[in-house]
């Protein structure tokens, strides 16, 4: 990732599916150090400015067990793959046994000659990091029980199942307040001051191996959330974690980034504590929902700073596929959400149009075609993700006195060819409106855009002005035009 891009492109990999499928195709066991070239030319491609290698840590043996047993996964298991087996059963990558990189990847060293040759390609790594649990078989259990949080017989023979019984004593599992416990996991007591300085040193390690984190459930470990969480087993969290980690990770290594999953409101908290990127689930949601007046007051909301540190995507692997998500808007969506303000998150099939969501505990999916469209569609799209005015450009909504159901925006970044207008229709009958904007004033023809459309066979209905842009949109349809 280069000095000039302020916002990057991020694309999440689901690392042993991954691997696993490329050791079929060589009929060889690859691990990171033996990654061919081409798929280091094909990240270079999509002009990526960071990996995110999605479970890379020590799988946890314990994890495995309960991901192979609990009633509640199977049936996931077998919408996705059908025909899975034990064998294609392991622990979750956020059941972490130890930040180490697990042995069937090659390890460290070989994650470090991974993350070398990234760096040749001009893309920086980004691993998991999860704050607020660890697996059941984590070594702290034996060597620092009191980083955990002990159960009270009434919690206990309330919900057995959300704690964990070694040597005669109960442990919390990890958990998010409004669903049941993570049974393959073990809650973190951050009413521990101890504990904070363990995961602290554990964030200077992971920062020797990488160039940034993403923090799962960043919000968790927040004090007015963990106590409300946690406050009822005795535990009172008295002193923030993020802050005071962020700050220490980035005097020793001051260009590591901080991504945080978040939701709850809690994203400007987050912010104020140092994360570089949050997730925008606000954005997404509205998007789903067709909202478009909730689409443009959260685009236009909070200040500058705020909406640049937002991290907008269509897809990840704890969401649905965008294609099952968004339906006819789904390459609407991607326009919206990947040229707007702040950084951009790609996930692994997405650019396919693949439509199955895979639980993280399966190392196989089912083959998937290619579709065709969705390609299309995103190999233009990627052109225009590299505009300057999109990776380090501003952002302003414009506003229209006519039909109110276009969504459409503008970025520029200063120069000829850092400016590009956007406009999009989520609804299910065609629209039309005007909209001021100097954009176009030195556009003397047509020649002088290029146009990417969601629509591929029907041309896009545009009519430039001296002082705006009349546009007619079809039901689902985006239009991005380039200046140049």
């Amino acid at each position: 990732m280069t000095h000039a891009v302020k916002f990057p492109l991020v694309y999440q990999l689901n690392t042993r599916v991954w691997l696993h499928e490329l050791s079929r195709k060589v009929h060889r066991t690859l691990t990171l150090e033996g990654v061919p070239d081409s798929e280091f030319q094909k990240w270079r491609d999509l002009h990526i400015d960071a990996l995110w290698l999605m479970g890379v840590w020590q799988e946890s043996n314990k994890g495995r067990l309960v991901a192979q047993t609990h009633p509640g996964l199977q049936h996931a298991y077998k919408h996705a793959l059908p025909d899975f087996t034990d064998d294609d059963v392991v622990s979750s990558p956020y059941s972490i046994a130890d930040y180490h990189v697990s042995d069937s990847l090659g390890g460290n060293a070989a994650l470090q000659r991974f993350r070398q040759r990234l760096w040749d390609a001009g893309i920086k790594l980004i691993l998991d990091f999860v704050p607020n649990h660890v697996a059941l078989d984590h070594a702290w259990l034996q060597t620092h029980p009191e980083f955990f949080i002990a159960a009270t017989d009434g919690a206990y023979h309330a919900s057995p199942e959300s704690f964990y019984e070694h040597s005669n004593q109960r442990f919390a599992c990890g958990r998010d307040p409004y669903f049941p416990a993570w049974t393959d996991t073990l809650q973190l007591n951050y009413a521990n001051p101890a504990l904070h300085d363990a995961m602290i040193a554990t964030l200077k390690t992971i920062a020797t191996l990488c160039d940034g984190v993403r923090c799962d459930m960043s919000m968790l470990v927040l004090p007015e959330v963990f106590n409300r969480t946690w406050a009822h087993l005795g535990v009172v969290m008295t002193s923030d974690f993020w802050g005071k980690a962020i700050e220490q990770v980035k005097h020793s290594f001051p260009a590591f980034l901080f991504i945080a999953e978040a939701y709850w409101d809690t994203e400007w908290t987050l912010q104020q504590r140092g994360f570089d990127f949050i997730y925008d689930k606000r954005l997404y949601d509205r998007i789903a929902m067709r909202d478009v007046a909730g689409v443009k007051a959260h685009l236009a909301g909070g200040d500058l700073a705020f909406q640049q540190k937002l991290m907008r995507f269509t897809e990840n692997h704890d969401e649905e596929r965008a294609r099952e998500k968004f339906g006819d808007n789904h390459k609407a969506a991607a326009l919206l959400s990947l040229c707007a303000l702040g950084a951009r998150l790609i996930h692994e099939g997405q650019l396919e149009g693949w439509r199955v969501k895979l639980p993280v505990q399966l190392i196989r999916r089912p083959e998937e075609p290619t579709d065709a469209d969705t390609a299309r569609f995103y190999h233009k799209l990627i052109r225009v993700l590299q505009n300057s005015a999109v990776t380090c450009g501003d952002f302003r909504l414009l506003h229209n006195e006519g039909d109110q159901r276009i969504i459409a925006f503008e970025r520029a970044s200063g120069g000829k060819t850092g400016h590009i207008f956007l406009c999009c229709n989520l609804t299910e009958s065609t629209a039309e409106s005007f909209f001021f904007t100097d954009a176009f004033e030195s556009v003397e023809s047509y020649e002088h855009l290029d146009i990417v459309s969601t629509e591929q066979f029907r041309s896009p209905q545009i009519e430039i002005w001296q002082s705006g842009v009349t546009v007619r949109l079809r039901p689902h349809e985006g239009i991005v035009c380039v200046l140049r």
